[in-house]
């Protein structure tokens, strides 16, 4: 099984860290402004509920300050489990569901019907941070919030075949690691920002 690891150093977790897409104000508690325009989005949770990587949900990842009928779609490995916002304010009763997509290092789809923004709010992870990646497709990000390349600032070591699958609002585009290169380049990431992993190993 292989990991993908994101090495924080503290001078950096009390930087400002400002990114196209969204602008983070990181210490021990922070937060994060994503801008979402209408329609589909890949947003990545960089922020945790109790800073042990686990516990998060829709109310302390998005919160419910979004407009009415907004749809999270997570993936469970094998299709979208979907939670939406109801005009009471609440989400539908099957976002418990969708927990484990919310944690740091995973990341789920988010649909609008109009543009807006909103705000993470929670612990920034620190230190030396490695999660299992399985075969076959996943949705994964940094776990805090830092902008920068896959392999490059992520410490992911792919596998031949390993394929990225980046949103760009419309459709996805793909990298893939030949052994030697990424197709396209190097995929990258922006602040908040997760992706399609179908990793062969």
């Amino acid at each position: 099984m292989k990991t993908k690891t994101l090495l924080i150093a503290a001078a950096a977790l009390a930087a400002t860290i400002i990114s196209s897409q969204a602008q983070v104000y990181s210490g021990v508690v922070g937060y994060v402004n994503v801008s979402l325009p209408a329609g589909y989005s890949m947003v990545a949770n960089q922020l945790d509920a109790d800073g042990t990587g686990l516990n998060n949900s829709i109310y302390s990842c998005v919160g419910t300050n979004l407009p009415s009928n907004t749809q999270v779609l997570a993936w469970n490995g094998a299709g979208f489990l979907s939670t939406k916002l109801l005009p009471s304010g609440k989400w539908s009763a099957n976002s418990a569901t969708i927990t484990n997509a919310v944690n740091p290092g995973s990341g789920f789809f988010i649909n609008v019907p109009v543009a807006t923004n909103f705000t993470e709010v929670g612990i920034v992870i620190q230190g030396t941070n490695a999660y299992p990646i399985a075969a076959g497709y996943q949705v994964v990000s940094p776990s805090a919030p830092v902008a920068g390349g896959m392999d490059s600032t992520n410490n992911y070591v792919p596998t031949k075949n390993d394929q990225v699958l980046v949103w760009n609002g419309s459709g996805f585009i793909s990298h893939k690691y030949t052994g030697t290169i990424w197709t396209g380049g190097e995929p990258t990431f922006t602040v908040g920002q997760a992706v399609f992993l179908n990793s062969a190993g």
